[in-house]
């Protein structure tokens, strides 16, 4: 099982990345529309603590760099989804962030991704 988690971390953080990257626009006027209208952001909450618990308790090992990264990865993502369906409404609150920060913020993080998407690859594929 742990092999099919990391194969799914080592595709999604790179294709999410490289999405936040150059479809930084998109994911603003999608962060804005679940700001608008509440109900819409619990389909993606579900998600979130679904994909969240499978992979936290699939996956939850403490024991060395990777499987840390993973599991609190996991978790985050079970918390997050947690905290929407509890709070519907705390995406609206959020709609005062200015778009050149959301903008940057979505940027770096794609890298961040796709940096990190690319370690796990050769983690995962042992790469020399």
């Amino acid at each position: 099982m742990k092999t099919v988690i990391e194969a799914i971390f080592v595709i999604v953080l790179p294709v999410l990345g490289l999405s936040y990257l150059l479809q930084s626009s998109h994911w603003i006027e999608y962060f804005r529309e679940l700001g608008q209208r509440p109900h819409r952001s619990l389909g993606l909450a579900l998600v979130l603590l679904t994909a969240g618990v499978f992979g936290g308790i699939a996956y939850n090992d403490w024991s060395s760099s990777w499987p840390i990264f993973i599991s609190t990865f996991s978790w985050l993502l079970a918390l997050e989804g947690t905290f929407i369906l509890v709070f519907p409404t705390s995406l609206a609150k959020l709609q005062k962030i200015p778009d050149h920060f959301l903008y940057r913020y979505l940027r770096s993080g794609g890298i961040l991704l796709i940096i990190l998407g690319a370690l796990l690859c050769n983690h995962f594929f042992y790469l020399p």
